[in-house]
Order: C-alpha cells, then structure tokens, then sequence
C-alpha cells in the first residue's frame, strides 16, 4: 500500500518525517493537539513558486494565526504522496488534499473555517 492510499478522510496520518523547503524536519506527529496543519507538496514546483507561496502565507498570517494553521511547504515527502496541499486537524486526522494543479490559498482557509464552525 504506497503513503497515498494510506491518507483516508477522518483517519489519522501516518508519523511522517518530512523536510521543508528550508531544510528543517518536521515529525507529523509533533503536531498533534497544537495545531492545524497544510502541507504543500509540489517536487516540480520552482523557486519563484515557493517564493510566492510564501508570500501570500505571510499575506494571511493574522488569519492562519487565528485559525491555529501551521502551513509546511514540503521539499522532501514520503514516498508516493502525490503532489498537492494536505489539509489535516490538530488531531492528526487527514481532512482533504487537493491536487497540484487545483488548489489555492482560498480553498484550504474555507477548509479550516468550516472545520472550526463544526466543531464550536
């Protein structure tokens, strides 16, 4: 079973360790019961990508703060996660992914929004 076939929405994620696009490694798990978490994952992607990415992250930094996300920009996945952004909840449990080619910034704060508005 490759690492994406393990990702089902409401299941806990598997412990991942995974490398951020600045080098550092993050241990999933660490996560759990402090924050949100949104990995972007995107091997192709350019710099300029990443760059912009963080840009609009730090944009939307009061709202991201509020809605206690931690966004990851991904330079080293497991093995057979597919590109795109990966929302998951303080608890470890995977939420939803979005492909590569179809997401935005937009699409992941409306999933922690509504995430929190169902869990008040």
């Amino acid at each position: 079973m490759s690492n994406a076939e393990t990702l089902q929405r409401g299941k806990r994620i598997p412990n991942w360790s995974i490398k951020d696009h600045e080098g550092d490694k993050h241990v999933l798990w660490d996560y759990r019961q402090k924050s949100h978490l949104v990995l972007l994952y995107d091997p192709e992607c350019r710099q300029e990508t990443v760059s912009r990415w963080l840009s609009a992250i730090e944009a939307d930094r009061k709202q991201w703060d509020w809605l206690n996300v931690k966004i990851l920009i991904v330079k080293e996945a497991p093995k057979d996660l597919a590109p795109g952004a990966y929302a998951i909840d303080r608890y470890g449990m995977f939420l939803n992914n979005y492909p590569a080619t179809n997401w935005g910034f937009d699409d992941l704060e409306k999933e922690f929004l509504y995430y929190e508005a169902s869990h008040c």
